[in-house]
């Protein structure tokens, strides 16, 4: 009896597969609702002052590509690993990078001569972008989820930076004018009924 059970059970299965060899077939699974996120860019290529090295953000990958430009096309010289996700880099000098890392908040200081991180500033939530102005040298970093930019000493890490409030949601982007006197902060939510159109 309990021999005869094996033997249909058996049979059973056999016919199971025989009926649906489809379902045998290994498939890659495709889905449509997958979505791949990545922090947006904001300024994700720069060169350096003396216009010799192209600097660009790897954001998939955690790192700054630093590419020689002086020969007929340019050419990767280095992978450096920096935080999580970077969305802006910007040229202090030609021998230093201050890449911004939106998902680590913080920035890495790269030294290109040694292509290496030196220093990494923890800033505050979410980080968007980077630039130099003023005299002496100031660092701007726009940190937006805390709608503030902050100024570095570049030349004291150390020190404490100097918090500026921005009146309107995630300041991102920024910019000075010629002459290095003026930062300027685009704010993603600045509440004064604006919107820009592209024709």
């Amino acid at each position: 009896m309990r021999r005869g059970a094996v033997v249909a059970a058996t049979l059973a299965l056999v016919t199971g597969l025989m009926s649906f060899p489809r379902y045998l077939v290994s498939r890659a699974a495709i889905s449509t609702d997958f979505v791949h996120f990545e922090s947006a860019h904001v300024h994700p290529a720069v060169l350096t002052p003396d216009g010799t090295r192209l600097l660009v953000v790897n954001t998939p990958d955690n790192r700054l590509s630093v590419f020689d430009v002086t020969g007929p096309q340019p050419t990767r010289i280095a992978e450096v690993p920096v935080g999580l996700e970077p969305v802006s880099v910007a040229a202090q000098d030609d021998h230093t990078a201050w890449v911004v890392n939106n998902l680590s908040d913080d920035v890495s200081v790269v030294n290109l001569t040694t292509l290496h991180v030196e220093a990494t500033l923890r800033v505050g939530d979410e980080p968007n972008d980077v630039v130099f102005a003023g005299s002496p040298k100031r660092a701007y970093v726009s940190v937006s989820q805390e709608d503030r930019i902050r100024a570095y000493d570049p030349a004291n890490l150390a020190a404490a930076p100097v918090d500026i409030p921005i009146h309107g949601r995630y300041p991102r982007s920024l910019a000075t004018n010629a002459a290095g006197t003026l930062v300027y902060a685009a704010v993603f939510m600045a509440g004064n009924r604006t919107s820009v159109l592209g024709f």
